[in-house]
């Protein structure tokens, strides 16, 4: 006898399955065929490929109806079990709790986002999803990013740059316009901190992750002026942080400023030179497209981009 694991499952139907299962429980092709919509010869040729696969009769004929043989009877529950097992997988995608939700969630961010965002976005999903867990890392290069999203390794990206390559899919939260932040001392009227002012003061910067220097010179050397520079860091804490204890100026997102304003004694003004905005964007695999949690993660997101956009200092 030719045992089940001897079967070619990529040329097996699985719809075989379903059909004998059938057949064992109600002991009827004639109600089989009734309760699948099936016709009474569809049902038998259907088991008489199950006979030819498993070589075995599987059922045979008396009169209280079909009676199993010893392998069908082995076979059923292990089948019924396969296509529970079908059934909960394939459902997975209909439905998503967060309530009851037990998932991790893997995010890609820059140091400057994270701080942003992250602090509401997790207390949000806190109270909404206990069960859910998100899981913050580093950026890495554009490569990186989109391999891991392929992989599913990340769920999001999120980021001030769309990840390049096959199926990613990008949407852009909001505008990241930058404001200057001075010490609470500096004489500053109006929304706007003066020319002179902006000139006199030194700036902490953030190393930039290139060599083609800080936009904000570029703009002032176009205009034939230039700024004092009286330090360089690699954290945006830390440069907020400077700024305050040293009296310097300093460029942050506006999306950064409640975050740093009351906790530093900072305030925020426009520049008195145009800086060009950068975009919060979020990239994914189209693997997740339809996927309830990666979308309702998203929607969590988007909402509290929205509130901290239309929070203080906007």
């Amino acid at each position: 006898m030719k045992g089940p694991t001897e079967i070619n499952l990529h040329r097996f139907d699985i719809n075989l399955l379903v059909v004998f299962l059938e057949l064992w429980e109600l002991k009827s092709v004639t109600l089989a065929s009734e309760k699948m919509a099936l016709t009474q010869s569809a049902v038998s040729h259907a088991l008489k490929r199950l006979r030819v696969a498993l070589d075995d009769e599987l059922f045979v004929s008396t009169r209280a109806g079909l009676q199993p043989t010893p392998l069908a009877n082995e076979l059923a529950g292990p089948i019924r079990k396969a296509l529970d097992d079908i059934r909960a997988a394939l459902s997975l995608g209909a439905h998503f709790d967060p309530g009851t939700a037990r998932l991790n969630f893997k995010i890609a961010m820059s140091e400057i986002i994270e701080l942003a965002v992250a602090p509401a976005l997790v207390a949000r999903i806190a109270q909404e999803a206990p069960g859910i867990v998100l899981e913050l890392d580093s950026i890495a290069s554009n490569r990186t990013a989109h391999a891991l999203l392929e992989s599913g390794a990340l769920q999001l990206v999120i980021s001030t740059r769309d990840i390049p390559g096959a199926g990613i899919e990008h949407e852009m939260l909001a505008d990241m316009p930058v404001v200057v932040m001075a010490p609470g001392h500096v004489p500053v009227e109006g929304s706007v901190i003066p020319m002179e002012t902006y000139l006199a003061i030194p700036h902490v910067v953030f190393r930039p992750p290139d060599n083609r220097g800080w936009m904000v010179d570029q703009t002032l050397t176009s205009m034939g002026l230039s700024r004092k520079i009286g330090a360089v860091v690699q954290n945006y804490m830390v440069m907020a942080a400077v700024a305050a204890e040293a009296g310097y100026l300093c460029h942050v997102p506006r999306l950064l400023v409640d975050k740093i304003a009351p906790v530093l004694d900072l305030v925020p003004y426009e520049a008195p030179v145009p800086i060009k905005s950068s975009h919060l964007i979020v990239s994914s695999h189209a693997t997740f497209k339809a996927d309830p949690a990666v979308n309702w993660l998203k929607t969590q997101l988007r909402e509290v981009v929205e509130a901290r956009r239309n929070g203080p200092f906007r």
